[in-house]
């Protein structure tokens, strides 16, 4: 029996989503109220360093929920909790409000724009791969991979890389998907795969936290635009978007946003350069 692509468990998991939001779910002209009367919003972070981190105790940080952090604060909800969700299930939380936003990197894409709104972009950033040191089999893109059916890379269900990769020839039996990064990286270290796909930033700090001489990076990936991240809000949270990005945009200006990014490595300019009608006109 053939089984469901990534790609069709992704829909069937929207759809039903979707249907559950339009069924079940409460009146959203007050998200914003409701999340200062009880003094905290849940979100969806992914653990993936350093775009989001779960601390020992349990604690969030990372730069998406720093920035969300500090964006709520302004707003007078002064505490995040955060529900460890992977990329490929935050839309469907959002939609079935499960969580209230999604701060971790999740990128701006005209298919996620199709069932959710962002706020302008707050994280930008180039695209990596790891590879075996001296990157043997010679791959810099993803048509690299496609034109060797041999060569198996891993990413994450749902993850901008994986439709990167599919959309430039990549198979679906060449596809590995990790749970996590940190067991992403242990298939590559194992010889499962021969490449681990992520972001740019993202991918640095594992291989930094791994130390391990074999592997080595190549960033950016040629052909593949950088990536931009904002945080993500169901769609009938207008109003909330909309005061998210009016102290979103006050945060840049005072340069407060600068002093929460640039730290993990993000680029202030690359962000400030980019609005969310460049991936997704009129989200």
């Amino acid at each position: 029996m053939q089984t469901k692509s990534i790609g069709q468990h992704l829909g069937l998991a929207l759809a039903g989503a979707m249907l559950t939001a339009a069924v079940a779910s409460p009146s959203s002209a007050d998200t914003l109220e409701t999340l200062r009367e009880q003094g905290y919003a849940t979100v969806a972070v992914a653990n993936e360093p350093p775009y989001s981190d779960i601390k020992s105790d349990g604690y969030v940080t990372g730069a998406a929920p720093d920035v969300a952090r500090a964006v709520m604060k302004k707003l007078g909800v002064p505490e995040l909790k955060a529900q460890v969700v992977p990329y490929g299930s935050m839309i469907p939380a959002l939609l079935a409000r499960r969580v209230d936003m999604a701060t971790s990197g999740l990128y701006i894409k005209p298919n996620r724009c199709e069932a959710i709104i962002y706020s302008e972009p707050d994280l930008c950033g180039a695209e990596a791969f790891a590879v075996a040191k001296g990157n043997p089999l010679n791959i810099h893109t993803y048509e690299d991979i496609a034109a060797n059916p041999e060569v198996t890379m891993t990413t994450c269900a749902g993850c901008a890389e994986e439709l990167y990769a599919t959309e430039r020839g990549v198979k679906t039996d060449q596809i590995k998907v990790f749970t996590d990064p940190p067991s992403g990286m242990k298939m590559l270290q194992q010889g499962r795969v021969d490449v681990f796909a992520l972001s740019g930033l993202g991918t640095q700090d594992l291989l930094k936290k791994l130390a391990d001489p074999n592997l080595e990076i190549v960033m950016p990936v040629k052909g593949v635009p950088m990536g931009c991240a904002g945080a993500a809000f169901n769609p009938e949270d207008t109003a909330f978007r909309e005061a998210y990005d009016t102290a979103l945009a006050e945060l840049k200006e005072s340069g407060e946003f600068a002093s929460i990014i640039e730290p993990y490595g993000f680029s202030t300019a690359a962000t400030l350069d980019v609005k969310r009608d460049d991936f997704c006109p009129g989200n």
